[in-house]
């Protein structure tokens, strides 16, 4: 993935997280996307989303895909890093 389209995806994520913060607050969606992101910036997965999407061919565990695996296959951990600065969420 080349650097631009990765700043490109910074600033989008910057932005809709801080909407999302905005009008959500502390509610459990922003919650769990701030875990998610701490947790893909020191190179975890995200953990399980939880269902086995459709449109999704791998093999994987009872609770599909990880969250990494199935929006963010490419993504290194820099990019999540960056993302948790810019919102100055720990990680």
């Amino acid at each position: 993935m080349s650097n631009n389209i990765i700043k490109m995806g910074v600033a989008e994520a910057v932005m809709n997280y801080r909407q999302m913060e905005k009008h959500a607050g502390s509610g459990g969606m922003i919650r769990e996307v701030r875990w998610q992101y701490a947790d893909m910036a020191n190179g975890g997965d995200g953990g399980p989303l939880g269902f086995y999407p459709d449109d999704f061919t791998e093999e994987c565990g009872e609770e599909g895909p990880s969250c990494r695996e199935y929006n963010y296959p490419e993504y290194q951990d820099e990019f999540f890093q960056e993302v948790c600065d810019l919102l100055q969420w720990e990680w």
